[in-house]
């Protein structure tokens, strides 16, 4: 009987002491919970962002922050800035590349029809958005392949990067363009080598075009960036492009 209440009371003080283990540790998980959101809310003060645009990393001790169209990662001190891709040995996935996709998509919303250079079909089927410039040459053979981009269902955006800055040749004949009073033919006769009147309006999206492509640290044009937010860095012949597009080429959309 004496065994039988001994190893009862020992049983009942493996309990509590596993109970005990449990309480501790739902107090450990709950303030490092309380630690990563601290964490988040200093990273952003510092860096100057919205708490939303900070994220744990896949990395323990990094954190994922979105700096305008850009990704980077931050270790939890705030001391070291990384740039660069984390990749999944064992997948084979790139962990950075959804992400900055995302950024640059989110980062596009800023921008309306309004402040771009529209060319679409009436049936859309993918669209991009092009950083150009009128004195590139590889934009022109961009735009000598847009209206075939456009019968295959591929709409294109523009959005204006006078590499060479405000004041530049290159400046004034996107501002010229920009205030046409119709600014397609404008455009379409720029990149053809016609010079443009010059004009004045409101010239506020071709700066911000501009500035997008420079948090982009984009030092070329043209910069292609498709509708599921990846960036191509410079020009693709036609059927180069219809191929990362996934656009059948013998598949033409209506005019």
């Amino acid at each position: 009987m004496q065994r039988e209440r001994f190893s009862l009371n020992n049983t009942l003080k493996h309990l509590l002491f596993c109970l005990c283990l449990l309480c501790l540790a739902g107090g450990v998980t709950a303030q490092a919970a309380e630690d990563a959101e601290a964490v988040v809310a200093r990273l952003a003060k510092q860096l100057g962002v919205k708490p939303a645009d900070v994220a744990a990393g896949p990395i323990p001790g990094l954190y994922r922050v979105r700096l305008g169209p850009q990704v980077a990662y931050v270790s939890a001190d705030g001391r070291y800035l990384v740039r660069g891709d984390i990749v999944d040995i064992r997948s084979g996935n790139n962990l950075s590349a959804k992400a900055r996709a995302q950024a640059r998509l989110d980062y596009l919303k800023r921008f309306t029809p309004a402040d771009m250079i529209v060319f679409a079909p009436r049936k859309v089927r993918r669209t991009i958005t092009v950083l150009t410039d009128i004195d590139c040459g590889y934009c022109r053979l961009l735009e000598h392949d847009r209206p075939a981009l456009n019968r295959l269902g591929i709409a294109v955006h523009y959005l204006f990067f006078p590499r060479d800055g405000v004041g530049s040749a290159s400046w004034d004949k996107a501002e010229a363009v920009w205030c046409a009073r119709d600014r397609k033919t404008a455009f379409t006769a720029a990149m053809r080598g016609e010079t443009m009147p010059a004009g004045k309006c409101n010239t506020a999206p071709l700066a911000e075009g501009y500035r997008f492509a420079h948090l982009l640290g984009l030092d070329g044009t043209p910069a292609i960036i498709t509708d599921e937010g990846q960036l191509i860095d410079g020009y693709l012949p036609l059927a180069a492009l219809t191929d990362v597009l996934h656009v059948n080429t013998a598949q033409s959309a209506t005019r």
